[in-house]
């Protein structure tokens, strides 16, 4: 009851009258009191045991993004890994509306605690827990989630989640043949070579999951339902990492209700699992206002690249004058960097206002890009800092969107947000795994416009004597 004693008095009120001001003046108005402060009390209680703290919890839609050091606090730093952790610890075991609740992780890195700690606690409360890491993540917080949640496959040497009579965690992890790993997909539970009775496993993926070479680089945590909400879809270009929080400014964003969205990101999170090579062809989802794309596509270049055919989408003219382009990219190289940057200028040329903050973009890049703002051609922001000149970067953006508003397609005043894990360089075409999400929304450009804005204050201008 301590949470009806923090309320004020006045906004329990009773048909309308506050209680604190409710004098009566005899014994009738006493009882009359007394009957209403137990009927109130009696409704109180009732909602507040029937509303435990995982079902009032609601996921927030939509766009986040993170301040890392030395601009935001702890809370800005680790603004959207908190969220991830938060969906996962509000995601209940089986009930009778959800007898069999997934949690989906794909994070090119992961070394934080309290991530670790919020997977294995689902597992235990029988959530199934699949988890996708790179081949390369080596840390004591990898190693103490894989052999908690693999402890029990294939030929099972510990309990569910990693328990052992007593609740020691077993370290000897099972190991996967490919086989068996098939297997586990088509019977994930009731069989000795499976994901083991807690339907939960980590893979690393050599190289790419679905290509070849390349890394496996998706970011995206996807939930059969979280406190309330059902079929949510988180796509970032954080990883649950210290570094996303503090080192890099990252966005995310949430979609819920999404049930055509979350089937395809758990089929591609399988086809992960299973090491199923991609094909040639473009992999897309379309719900609604979202589309997101999975690579990669195998033997894809220019031609067939989906980035280039967004960019083609943009006209310079619009109903809302002159279209406006807004980028943050961290990574940026290469040939396909190049032709990327090629349509960028072109826009600009026919009358676009592109304004671009670069992350990690290779000397050849860096260059090009300063000469077009250098012709006024384009604005060009640096958002690296070496503040103790140690010759390494601290912080900058690795975020990796685009921004249009403007003429999209054939609407003449769209405002369009394209996002996801994908850097400009060829390998993330055709070689890793990426996502990517193209959200045709004036609530998510206004989000991002404002996070671009916040970037570009704490970046500096080029060229720098400007």
């Amino acid at each position: 009851m301590s949470r009806i004693r923090s309320w004020p008095p006045e906004r329990l009120s009773c048909g309308g009258l506050p209680v604190h001001e409710y004098r009566p003046s005899s014994i009738r108005g006493g009882i009359v009191k007394h009957k209403l402060l137990a009927l109130l009390t009696a409704v109180l209680t009732v909602s507040l045991v029937g509303m435990s703290p995982v079902n009032a919890y609601e996921p927030r839609a939509g766009a986040l993004f993170n301040v890392p050091r030395p601009w935001g606090n702890t809370a800005e730093n680790y603004r959207l890994i908190k969220h991830v952790e938060q969906a996962i610890r509000r995601t209940q075991g089986p009930t009778a509306s959800e007898p069999n609740p997934i949690i989906l992780i794909t994070s090119f890195l992961l070394d934080r605690s309290a991530s670790v700690d919020a997977l294995i606690a689902a597992c235990r409360r029988g959530v199934s827990v699949r988890v996708i890491l790179d081949g390369d993540i080596n840390n004591r917080n990898s190693r103490r989630l894989i052999a908690k949640l693999n402890g029990d496959n294939n030929r099972p040497r510990a309990g569910r989640c990693g328990r052992t009579g007593g609740n020691r965690a077993d370290a000897r992890v099972a190991t996967w043949t490919r086989e068996q790993l098939r297997a586990s997909l088509r019977a994930p539970s009731g069989n000795p070579d499976t994901w083991g009775r807690d339907k939960s496993y980590v893979k690393r993926c050599e190289g790419s999951c679905r290509g070849g070479g390349g890394n496996m680089h998706s970011k995206f945590y996807a939930f059969s339902r979280t406190g309330t909400a059902r079929n949510v879809v988180i796509v970032s270009s954080s990883n649950l990492n210290r570094g996303g929080a503090v080192l890099g400014w990252n966005d995310m964003y949430t979609m819920k209700s999404r049930p055509k969205s979350f089937e395809v990101y758990k089929r591609i999170h399988l086809e992960m699992t299973n090491d199923d090579r991609a094909g040639d062809g473009k992999v897309e989802v379309v719900d609604g206002p979202f589309t997101s794309r999975f690579f990669p596509m195998r033997n894809a270049g220019k031609r067939r690249d989906p980035t280039l055919q967004d960019l083609n989408r943009i006209r310079c003219t619009s109903a809302l004058g002159r279209t406006q382009i807004h980028v943050s990219m961290f990574y940026w190289k290469g040939t396909r960097g190049n032709y990327l940057t090629d349509k960028l200028l072109s826009l600009a040329r026919n009358g676009c206002n592109v304004s671009i903050i670069y992350g990690a973009p290779s000397v050849q890049m860096a260059e090009r890009l300063r000469n077009a703002a250098r012709s006024h051609l384009i604005d060009l922001w640096d958002s690296r800092w070496d503040r103790n000149n140690n010759g390494e970067v601290e912080v900058r953006t690795h975020a990796k969107y685009v921004l249009v508003k403007g003429t999209y397609g054939g609407d003449r005043s769209a405002r369009v947000v394209m996002t996801g894990t994908q850097n400009w360089v060829a390998g993330s075409l055709s070689k890793g795994d990426e996502n990517s999400l193209n959200i045709k929304l004036a609530s998510a450009y206004n989000g991002y416009l404002g996070d671009w804005q916040r970037i570009r204050n704490h970046s500096r201008r080029v060229p720098y004597n400007r």
